[in-house]
């Protein structure tokens, strides 16, 4: 689930939900699955050390920021050492503690300039028009977020300035994912008007390195992460959850956060639906002979249904609830609860 609120949600709801995919896609794909990558829900990385214990080749997705907070108006010699004090120490010992840790969103942003970085509609801290903001600004007019955006203007000192914080962004993070590759222009504008935002620009432009792999050392070597563990990558003390952890953290919940609804108020689906299918793509080896690829499923006997709304239940819309009164749930007739069993480890190949 992308950027949980698990601060409303409530950690025991999201650890459930996490148990419960994580039995549903381990019985997929085995014991030669890829990775699952779970979002950091906002907490602190420390906080997910202990979280699913047994878990089988779960990695810890964080997105850093350092624009949706106070603005920050030091020289961007200064900004640019915040990645490595606040980020490096946390991202290696999250490595050490928890397994694979990497950074699926970050940006140059050093504040919240830009065409509609809040919002459609939405004003900016940095020039304090942003609702509910009363901290720090940065100033307005020719002094706000017009010099920001104007990447045409900027001198070298401050492309210079922009690159060292990509610097020790990248190397504080270490395995990560900018976001995003290409800003189009503007349909306003004509322009682009979000440049902290564009890895492409950035490297047309040099305020991003040609070779990230520059940012090696640029945060020192201070707290440097430990070798990951068997357990942390489907080896021994893998795939095995305790009982106690599934009955601190039972999926479905008794209640949602921050509502207070009782589960069995909500409506509800039922795994009774068609299981979709994807056409297989055509390979061929190097004599243009067809070569099997197979469908992806590791488990021809697992032919559990999909859930798929019940036939007279009405359901709020998925994508713009907000406010929605809650709709009568599901007779208890209708109400169909799947229990996925827990993922069995395969044996290694022969």
């Amino acid at each position: 689930m992308n950027e949980a609120r698990t601060k409303d949600i409530g950690m025991d709801v999201i650890g459930g939900f996490y148990t419960h995919m994580h039995d549903v896609l381990r019985n997929i794909t085995g014991s030669s699955g890829p990775y699952l990558s779970i979002h950091d829900g906002f907490q602190p990385l420390a906080n997910w050390a202990d979280f699913l214990p047994g878990r089988d080749r779960v990695a810890l997705d964080t997105h850093p920021y350092m624009c949706f907070t106070t603005v920050d108006t030091t020289p961007l010699a200064q900004q640019a050492k915040k990645p490595c004090r606040q980020w490096a120490a946390e991202t290696n010992t999250s490595w050490t503690n928890f397994g694979v840790t990497t950074a699926g969103e970050w940006s140059l942003a050093i504040n919240d300039c830009g065409r509609w970085i809040n919002g459609v509609g939405a004003g900016t801290r940095y020039e304090g028009t942003l609702t509910g903001y009363s901290g720090t600004t940065g100033g307005d007019g020719p002094n706000g977020c017009l010099a920001w955006n104007n990447y045409e203007d900027w001198d070298d000192d401050t492309k210079t300035g922009l690159k060292n914080v990509a610097l020790s962004s990248m190397d504080a993070l270490q395995n990560w994912f900018f976001w995003t590759w290409r800003i189009g222009a503007s349909s306003i504008s004509g322009k682009i008007e979000s440049p902290f935002w564009s890895y492409s620009l950035g490297l047309e432009n040099g305020w991003i390195p040609a070779n990230p792999r520059d940012a090696i050392g640029a945060c020192g070597t201070a707290s440097p992460a430990s070798a990951l563990k068997p357990s942390m990558t489907g080896g021994p003390g893998s795939g095995q959850i305790p009982a106690s952890w599934r009955a601190a953290n039972p999926w479905p919940p008794a209640t949602l956060a921050p509502s207070g609804y009782a589960a069995t108020e909500l409506p509800t689906y039922t795994p009774t639906g068609p299981i979709p299918t994807l056409p297989v793509p055509t390979f061929t080896d190097s004599k243009g002979k067809a070569v099997n690829g197979g469908n992806g499923w590791f488990d021809a006997q697992d032919n559990t249904p999909v859930y798929t709304p019940v036939a007279g239940c009405t359901y709020p819309n998925a994508w713009d609830a907000n406010d929605v009164a809650v709709p009568a749930a599901c007779s208890g007739s209708r109400r169909v609860r799947n229990v996925i069993p827990q993922p069995k480890r395969t044996p290694a190949p022969k």
